[in-house]
């Protein structure tokens, strides 16, 4: 069963919908059994991103190259506190969530 409550903590963790629209261009949000999927704009790696809640109340942050053909792992990093979300997609992208 989806949870839409985590996949909405998770994008105000981020800085919120409309932060994320803004600055990376976010889009096609998707709610997961335990986290959320969208896609960015704006960098060469990596242009969709997973992030699902764990057992240990950390997250799994995946970054994939999506062609409508095909998704490629691109990096994953496992146990991502929340504190740590922006500064892991930023770090990872180039892209920035705050200014």
């Amino acid at each position: 069963m989806i949870n839409a409550e985590i996949a909405t903590t998770i994008i105000k963790q981020l800085g919120g919908i409309n932060r994320l629209v803004s600055m990376i261009g976010a889009n096609l949000f998707v709610a997961r059994d335990k986290g959320v999927q969208f896609t960015f704009q704006g960098c060469r790696k990596a242009n969709k991103v997973t992030i699902d809640l764990q057992s240990s109340d950390t997250y799994k942050v995946t970054f994939w190259n999506f062609t409508p053909k095909a998704w490629r792992l691109i990096h994953t990093f496992e146990d991502v506190y929340a504190d740590r979300l922006i500064p892991v997609f930023e770090e990872f992208t180039g892209l920035y969530l705050t200014l």
